[in-house]
């Protein structure tokens, strides 16, 4: 099943949850008045109505017109080395704030990945996003989304988020992200990324794993590359992130 097909199931899933919710719906037109420049858009997802039904900039951010930007869209729209994580990610969270009376702190969403615009380009997308509407016990019903075009940024060309929900179970959700990484690397890789992580030349790392410096070499090459790095200090910090390291 492709990610387009499996998050146009989900929304169904979560459409007939939400549709059942008792809820007041908010003025949208406050939204007129949300400050944005250029380089950002909004909109809003409606999980009781199935989809995307507000919009400001996004056309000029991206092409899309509100009509092709549907939650599966923007899924399969997200680069192919990041659309894993990212609908990872989208699922969990819709799922938690769906479910999850919101008692304090707004939930909010930070993830910033690679999109492709409709003139065929891919961008740099930071989405940040947080409850727009909710029930009568306080769960979501649709979200608030600001998207802002960050491609003039020197980031790494891979997936980074972050999220803060209250009641959130963070080490069971993260767990489930990580299952998007669990592959990444090779069993090798892993073994000689932890021997990195405790400061170890990569002459030492050969001799504890009885391999020549030249292959240890080869293997953080290939290491660095995969993470889409070039510090020892971003690959260790991105694979306790994700899982990788613990």
């Amino acid at each position: 099943m492709g990610s387009r097909e499996e998050m146009k199931l989900f929304r169904q899933k979560i459409h007939n949850v939400v549709d059942k919710y008792t809820y007041n719906s908010n003025d949208y037109s406050v939204l007129e008045k949300f400050p944005i420049n250029k380089k950002q858009c909004i909109y809003v997802a409606h999980w009781a109505h199935k989809g995307m039904v507000y919009e400001k900039n996004l056309t000029k951010l991206t092409g899309y017109k509100l009509n092709e930007f549907s939650p599966e869209d923007l899924v399969a729209y997200t680069h192919p080395e990041d659309r894993q994580i990212v609908k990872d990610i989208t699922k969990g969270v819709v799922e938690h704030v769906i479910n999850t009376p919101i008692v304090d702190k707004e939930p909010h969403l930070f993830i910033y990945f690679r999109f492709l615009k409709k003139d065929g380009t891919y961008c740099k997308l930071l989405r940040q996003s947080s409850v727009f509407e909710r029930d009568e016990k306080g769960r979501m019903v649709s979200n608030f989304s600001l998207l802002t075009d960050i491609t003039f940024l020197d980031t790494p060309d891979r997936v980074e988020w972050d999220v803060h929900a209250n009641e959130l179970d963070s080490e069971a959700f993260k767990k489930s992200v990580y299952k998007a990484y669990e592959n990444y690397f090779t069993k090798r890789e892993k073994e000689i990324i932890k021997l990195i992580e405790s400061n170890n030349t990569s002459e030492t790392i050969a001799k504890k794993l009885f391999l020549s410096p030249h292959t240890v070499t080869t293997h953080r090459k290939n290491i660095l590359k995969k993470a889409k790095t070039h510090s020892q200090e971003d690959l260790i910090n991105f694979c306790k992130k994700n899982g990788i390291l613990h």
